[in-house]
């Protein structure tokens, strides 16, 4: 029986921790009592946040 060798390596560097924001916020929106989450820079909950079209760059496809 052929003895077989594996070897490893280290993993490499772990990614930075996510910005948080401060706890216990809630949505400015009047009436809202929506909590956001420590992770959301946001002033508002996603119902009441701006809606906001991304801006796509390259080539645009033809129409017709």
């Amino acid at each position: 029986m052929q003895d077989q060798h594996l070897q490893g390596s280290h993993p490499g560097h772990l990614p930075p921790p996510s910005k948080t924001h401060e706890r216990d916020r809630v949505c400015e929106a009047p009436g809202c009592h929506t909590k956001l989450s420590i992770y959301n820079p946001a002033r508002h909950c996603w119902q009441h946040a701006e809606v906001q079209f991304p801006s796509f760059r390259g080539k645009r496809l033809a129409s017709g």
